[in-house]
């Protein structure tokens, strides 16, 4: 049996295994529950298949498994009984998933080299949305469209794609490419999820809450293992609130999107948490209340306040709560770290948001004023973080007005 997007033959024992396996990947790449299972079974029928077990790896590594590490030496031992081109994508896989950073040249040639790896293309254009700088929203689309010849229609491109070409600038393209995707697989969570990325960008909140409710309606007994299931009632619950629907949002976050709740993994648990608690802290003034589940989220990532992305979303649950100390113990921590382009922009983020927390909005204002466009998009994440942080600017800048008239 070949792989259909690499066109590659897969070496296994059993017919059943590589139809597991080839599930799987797109349970993986759909952001769908089953995946773990699929591949379970596909090595119980082939203990020895070798892509089966670095799926498998990639999934316990992502889910902090304590197996994960066994898995990868399984996997790599496996891999010298494999096909050449498989050889390669274990070592690509590998490689990105143990040190990013370290392999990040090899997986981009990599990638040129195997337009159609979808899987490895996948978790590199993730690495680069959260840590590829300024430009990471050339490269990524750069990366898709180097495929597109190879991919085509394939659902799972386009759903990358659409949202690629969003992020990138023209989110109503972006959505005519998303909606070809979910056509394809109506019932991808990653496809709906990157759809609601769009109608974000494009300021349609009405439709998103319309668009949501409806695949929920349709789907949600599928979903609701995924992966991404908390972070799609994340966005329903921000297109509620942002049409007016303030309590219904904050029961919908507390039900399936907070801390306590959530499906999602720590970092994007921290910023449905960060992104949620600011936006309504901005709006109405009010402090929401730091939870235990909350605060043990925060302190998980005091190791980590150097990358914007994570000062960003960390300071503001303790604007949004109220924690001026805790604020102030961001600074302290991040004026530790090394001095880097990355942590003067965390430090120049965290100090922004604790000058609004105690009143000094020109201050705030400034401060936010001048972090520029490019480190906007440096700060890792999507346009949802960049439109956070104009958030702040202009709340800032408001709120000066009124005391200042």
């Amino acid at each position: 049996m070949n792989d259909p997007r690499t066109g590659m033959a897969i070496t296994t024992e059993s017919e059943q295994a590589a139809q597991d396996y080839l599930d799987a990947v797109d349970r993986i790449l759909g952001s769908e529950s089953g995946a773990k299972e699929l591949l379970d079974r596909a090595l119980e029928q082939d203990p020895g298949f070798a892509l089966a077990m670095t799926a498998r790896y990639m999934l316990a590594k992502d889910g902090n498994d304590p197996a994960a590490d066994d898995l990868r030496a399984k996997a790599q031992f496996l891999a010298q009984q494999a096909a050449p081109w498989e050889r390669a994508h274990i070592e690509a896989l590998i490689g990105l998933l143990t040190d990013p950073y370290a392999n990040l040249a090899q997986t981009e040639a990599y990638v040129a080299a195997n337009p159609g790896d979808l899987l490895i293309i996948s978790q590199l254009s993730g690495y680069l949305i959260f840590y590829g700088g300024p430009e990471k929203l050339t490269r990524v689309l750069n990366i898709l469209q180097a495929s597109e010849t190879t991919l085509g229609d394939d659902w799972a491109f386009l759903a990358r794609l659409g949202f690629a070409i969003s992020e990138a600038g023209d989110p109503a393209q972006g959505r005519e490419v998303q909606e070809r995707a979910l056509k394809r697989r109506p019932h991808s969570l990653y496809t709906i999820h990157g759809y609601s990325h769009i109608l974000h960008d494009l300021g349609v909140p009405d439709e998103a809450e319309t668009l949501i409710h409806t695949w929920l309606d349709r789907h949600k007994a599928t979903a609701e293992g995924g992966a991404l299931y908390g972070h799609l009632q994340w966005h329903l619950a921000l297109a509620e609130w942002q049409v007016g629907k303030r309590d219904e949002a904050w029961e919908r976050y507390q039900r399936y999107s907070a801390p306590e709740t959530t499906t999602c993994g720590p970092v994007l648990t921290l910023a449905d948490c960060g992104g949620f608690l600011l936006r309504d802290y901005l709006k109405t003034g009010e402090a929401s209340p730091l939870t235990p589940a909350v605060a043990e989220l925060a302190a998980r990532f005091e190791g980590m306040l150097a990358h914007p992305f994570i000062a960003l979303h960390v300071a503001g649950i303790y604007a949004a709560t109220g924690n001026l100390a805790g604020l102030d113990g961001c600074a302290a921590l991040i004026r530790e770290k090394e001095a880097s382009s990355n942590r003067d922009l965390a430090l120049q983020l965290v100090w922004a948001i604790s000058q609004f927390a105690r009143a000094e909005f020109q201050q705030a204002a400034q401060m936010l004023g001048g972090v520029t466009e490019p480190q906007r998009i440096g700060v890792g994440g999507s346009r949802v973080e960049r439109m956070l942080i104009d958030l702040r600017e202009e709340k800032a800048q408001e709120n000066f007005r009124v005391m200042n008239p």
